[in-house]
């Protein structure tokens, strides 16, 4: 299984999610680094743990649809790989990020229209660019579509899926940054076996090595991760054992 660091940007600084309440997002605090400068925290997660793929969430871009592209074209270096969640609403916002040098663009449930928008992304895009994020707040679908908020998670990412998607990202957002343990384990085993040829990943309350092992158990591919590494509650060689 991989491990993929999370980075959240707000107002130029990485800060640490808090069970989705976007509000009280604050400054980070790492023990790897005494700066929240994206770049002094990548440098660091990529010098400690050996990281070459991030997952960047601008949330800027989410709330408000303002880019931070300077910051976005400064960390995708040619010895990295991101993945960045900028809240797309559109074809345009998928491409400014390629353009960027972004190798895989977040489709985020919160911020898609609906099925017919998905399939018109992945028809320009393909599916090795694009990457479903199925969105959920306490087991809820978090999304803006009328029709998606009458269903369910994985009625959901069948749909998806049989519009093409072959990444899928499961995230509740509540339980970013508690240290509470992940949330999506179920959904997780049900996806793997209704949907095996997906790619999987999951992230959100993810407490320490335990926790990792069980989504590898579960046949989940990647882990997404943050208040962890930052805290000292997994260390580099703990990462390095889920990665071989």
């Amino acid at each position: 299984m991989n491990v993929i660091p999370v980075i959240d940007l707000l107002n130029g600084v990485v800060v640490r999610g808090i069970a989705g309440q976007r509000d009280r997002y604050r400054r980070i605090h790492s023990t790897l680094a005494g700066s929240a400068d994206p770049s002094v925290i990548l440098n660091a997660l990529q010098n400690t743990f050996g990281f070459r793929q991030f997952y960047v969430a601008d949330l800027d871009a989410i709330q408000f649809q303002h880019l931070n592209r300077c910051t976005i074209a400064e960390l995708a270096r040619d010895d990295v790989s991101l993945i960045v969640d900028r809240g797309v609403r559109s074809a345009t916002d998928v491409s400014e990020l390629l353009e960027l040098g972004v190798d895989r663009v977040v489709i985020a449930l919160e911020t898609l229209s609906g099925l017919p928008m998905a399939a018109e992304l992945i028809k320009e895009f393909g599916a090795e660019r694009l990457v479903l994020s199925l969105d959920l707040k306490h087991g809820n679908l978090l999304t803006v579509c009328d029709d998606w908020q009458q269903t369910t998670a994985l009625n959901v990412a069948r749909q998806l899926s049989t519009a093409g998607y072959q990444q899928i990202i499961v995230l509740d957002l509540a339980a970013v940054g508690t240290a509470a343990g992940n949330q999506t384990t179920a959904l997780c085993r049900q996806l793997k076996q209704e949907l095996p040829e997906v790619s999987l990943s999951t992230g959100g309350g993810i407490r320490d090595l335990n926790d990792l092992q069980e989504l590898q158990r579960i046949g989940v591919d990647s882990a997404l991760v943050a208040s962890a590494l930052h805290d000292g509650r997994l260390s580099a060689a703990e990462v390095a054992s889920i990665r071989s």
